[in-house]
């Protein structure tokens, strides 16, 4: 009975220490999909893909986007959609994909000393990487995103830190500004932190990612849902490293 409780305590020890090693492990760099997965051909491209019902998803975005505006009181700025949100992933290990999202709302709150709090929403639904049937495989695999509950990204920045005194901003000038709070996608919400470039322009501000914000696919459980996509892409390996850039104007 002694031996089979030490080893059963062995075991448990065992396991606990798996468990914390696995939890440790650092993300992978690339995916690779199975070979028996890949076509041959090297001429071989994907052809059409059958586009996905999003207009539940679409309609939940403009709700949303309707509600975060319903709280205006004039001491907030907001996007004006004349600026972009761009991101960069490799495939194949070397060749890169870029796209960016068409529909976003991101609104400012500001106080006597500062920002406060910076709350963004992006239609996932938008999203051009220039190609339809590489769009459509990227949204209905991967993102899920005519799902409605799936259809949004959603970002807070709730806290700042502004160098200088707040009043004392000139016009034309620039700071840099570190900003940090959460990213909700794919139904999962990790901390996000970004220094952003930001110039004071009479009522309106432009600001400007200073180094691309990264984020890892494996943060937010895609699950399987990565390799359906390289399958269904002819790939042989997708990135784990999403580079995102913004270049924003709010008035």
């Amino acid at each position: 009975m002694r031996k089979f409780g030490a080893g059963l305590m062995l075991l448990m020890i065992t396991g606990i220490f798996s468990a914390v090693s696995r939890a440790e492990e650092a993300p992978p760099r690339h995916y690779y999909n199975a070979a028996e997965n890949l076509n041959p051909d090297p001429a071989y491209i994907p052809g059409d893909f059958a586009q996905a019902d999003k207009f539940a998803a679409r309609n939940a975005y403009y709700q949303t986007k309707a509600t975060l505006v319903e709280g205006f009181t004039g001491a907030e700025a907001v996007t004006l959609g004349t600026g972009e949100v761009t991101f960069k992933i490799a495939k194949n290990e070397t060749a890169s994909v870029l796209g960016y999202f068409r529909e976003y709302l991101g609104v400012l709150t500001l106080g006597a000393a500062g920002p406060e709090r910076m709350e963004m929403i992006l239609n996932i639904n938008s999203l051009e990487t220039g190609v339809p049937g590489r769009n459509g495989r990227i949204l209905d695999l991967f993102f899920e995103s005519m799902k409605p509950e799936l259809g949004t990204a959603d970002v807070v920045f709730d806290q700042f830190e502004v160098p200088g005194v707040w009043e004392s901003w000139a016009l034309g000038e620039t700071r840099s500004v570190a900003a940090s709070g959460n990213l909700t996608l794919d139904g999962v919400t990790r901390p996000v932190s970004a220094r952003l470039s930001v110039i004071r322009q009479g009522t309106s501000w432009k600001v400007e990612s200073e180094a691309p914000l990264m984020l890892n696919p494996s943060d937010f459980e895609f699950g399987n849902r990565i390799y359906d996509l390289m399958k269904s892409c002819n790939h042989k390996s997708i990135g784990n490293a999403v580079e995102i850039k913004v270049k924003l104007e709010l008035r």
